[in-house]
């Protein structure tokens, strides 16, 4: 697999960028980019609170979720 492919399976598990950098032994900020890229090219939607939104409400099912849902920010 490829970065890109790695960051973007890890974010739909559920794991943050210090958790993704951490699993693929590569620095936060490259994870950051790459989280970015593939939110401006359509892979990933922006969070609710990556926008500004701060208010939290429940997770949908695992199965459930989109590909980039990782759960309330408060939680990482």
């Amino acid at each position: 697999m490829s970065l890109l492919a790695d960051v973007v399976a890890a974010t739909g598990r559920g794991a943050g960028p210090a958790t993704v950098a951490r699993e693929l032994g590569v620095d936060v900020g490259l994870v950051e980019t790459v989280l970015d890229h593939a939110t401006r090219v359509g892979l990933l939607q922006a969070s609710s609170a990556a926008l500004g939104r701060t208010g939290c409400t429940p997770c949908p099912p695992r199965d459930a979720r989109p590909p980039a849902c990782t759960g309330c920010p408060l939680t990482r």
